[in-house]
């Protein structure tokens, strides 16, 4: 939480600051601070916006230092501290304002010097300082646990590397490190990465056509046996990349509408699917937009439906951390989960009275949904450029959208600007089609690509909204390609 991301960031501070000198006669220690803020920067970004210059020139100090004190060492820290400038414009654009670097070629640079430390490792074992980091890494600092730092390195980097390829659209160079790191992985035993990579192997492919036939299901399939194979573990992190993988072979399977196999799927591995939530969720509502039509539903009987379903309380309670705070009551009332007045109490408890108003909105309070719906289209007129360079006429787009929202209520207003990331309006976008609101699907399609910032993702968002201009018809193939490539660049 954002506590503990504020608490760790502030305790190393404080040691690096009052205990520098002492630390720098340490030098494997300063990797481990890299690290720390590296891990903040890439997962938590959020929690600590207003210091994120501050942090990023706190990771370029330790690496200039690190690069005097211990040239190899410099290697290891440089993967770490790269990850999170791959994965953010943000972040990238300041480390590369504070060192003079591209950190595209950087990342290159610094697999070319892992891979020559591969070949260095008897030398390695003789630096005292790179030892000392291995020894706080491995309970035996032997060449066997060396070899395995710099391989965890090298897959560390390129996996940050793939995904950056792969937001700026180069899916065969992503999938290309994918498969590298994958392998990887797997030679040091991290199974978990392994498993993860190598579907996103195939996730390359199916946002390339998911509709590619039988070799992209058996790829699909072989990856969720083997990843069901007994002995299963059943640790959290094991359990939720199995979640993950489960969902992409369903997803698979409604593609060619085989419903036998998804009947056919045990018991206890659809337990599996729903130890992660976020997954669990989207792969379901997926299953329902792509299984939606009777003669299907037919097919799947009662209880397997049932259990395809998404009530909206489930759809909140895996999203709601990705959604706007202040928007959350009101979603709640829209999605008909509380009535307005519980909205009203729930918003008095953040004493928010921009809060009630979107809560009055839902209610239909025709002042605020018209405020409510110029600013919607405020802000998707204020990144509307970034829409230029994907074979659209973006004035067009502009005007459609404008259209879209004059016609929609508070209540899918609501839902429109809900969403904090990516990954909560896709969730959005697929109830909206289940429940036949095809206007709301068009709109979180647009928004959606003025709102993400990566290349593929504003692209498939684009995709999607081109194929639904028309009627929103997932019986048709271009549509459910469309959506699908959605479904697995996030899943």
């Amino acid at each position: 939480d954002s506590g503990t991301v504020r608490y760790i960031l502030s305790e190393l501070s404080y040691v690096l600051s009052n205990y520098g000198d002492v630390v720098r006669g340490y030098a494997w220690s300063l990797v481990h601070a890299i690290r720390a803020y590296a891990n903040l920067l890439r997962e938590y970004l959020a929690y600590f916006s207003d210091e994120v210059e501050d942090v990023v020139g706190k990771v370029v100090d330790l690496l200039n230092e690190l690069d005097k004190l211990s040239p190899s060492l410099g290697v290891i820290a440089w993967v770490y501290a790269l990850a999170p400038a791959l994965d953010s414009e943000y972040v990238r654009g300041l480390m590369e304002k504070a060192l003079g670097i591209n950190v595209v070629d950087k990342a290159s640079e610094i697999l070319e010097e892992l891979n020559d430390m591969r070949k260095r490792v008897q030398e390695l074992m003789g630096d005292k300082e790179f030892m000392s980091y291995i020894e706080s890494r491995f309970v035996k600092a032997d060449e066997e646990a060396v070899k395995k730092e710099i391989l965890d390195a090298t897959s560390h980097l390129k996996d940050a590397l793939a995904h950056y390829r792969l937001n700026n659209g180069e899916l065969d160079k992503a999938k290309d490190l994918f498969k590298e790191a994958a392998k990887e992985y797997r030679e040091i035993g991290a199974y978990e990465n392994y498993l993860t990579n190598s579907g996103w192997v195939l996730r390359v492919e199916a946002i390339k056509d998911p509709l590619a036939g039988d070799k992209l299901i058996n790829g699909f399939r072989q990856l969720y046996e083997e990843t069901f194979k007994e002995p299963f573990e059943h640790t959290a992190p094991y359990l939720s990349t199995a979640s993950l993988i489960l969902g992409n072979y369903l997803v698979s399977l409604a593609l060619i509408n085989d419903v036998e196999r998804i009947l056919k799927l045990p018991e206890k591995h659809w337990r599996v699917l729903n130890a992660n939530g976020l997954v669990s969720v989207l792969t379901r509502l997926m299953l329902n937009a792509l299984l939606g039509s009777k003669d299907r539903k037919d097919q799947l009987g009662s209880e397997l439906e049932g259990r395809l379903n998404v009530n909206p309380e489930e759809l909140i309670n895996a999203f709601g951390s990705h959604m706007y705070s202040e928007f959350l009551p009101a979603l709640r009332v829209a999605l008909g989960i509380v009535k307005p007045e519980d909205g009203i109490k729930l918003c008095e408890e953040f004493n928010d009275e921009v809060c009630i108003d979107f809560v009055l909105a839902v209610k239909g309070n025709s002042a605020v949904v018209k405020q409510l719906r110029e600013g919607v289209i405020n802000a998707f007129n204020a990144f509307n450029n970034s829409l230029k360079g994907f074979g659209f006429d973006v004035e067009s787009l502009i005007n459609e959208f404008e259209g879209l929202v004059s016609g929609l209520d508070g209540k899918s207003l609501v839902q429109l600007i809900a969403p904090g990331n990516s990954l909560a309006r896709l969730a959005l976008m697929l109830h909206a089609l289940i429940n036949g609101d095809k206007e709301l699907a068009k709109a979180h399609a647009l928004y959606g690509a003025v709102s993400v910032g990566e290349k593929l993702p504003k692209r498939l968002y684009l995709e999607a909204y081109k194929e639904c201009k028309e009627c929103c018809d997932l019986g048709k193939d271009e549509f459910r390609r469309a959506v699908a490539r959605l479904f697995f660049y996030h899943v």
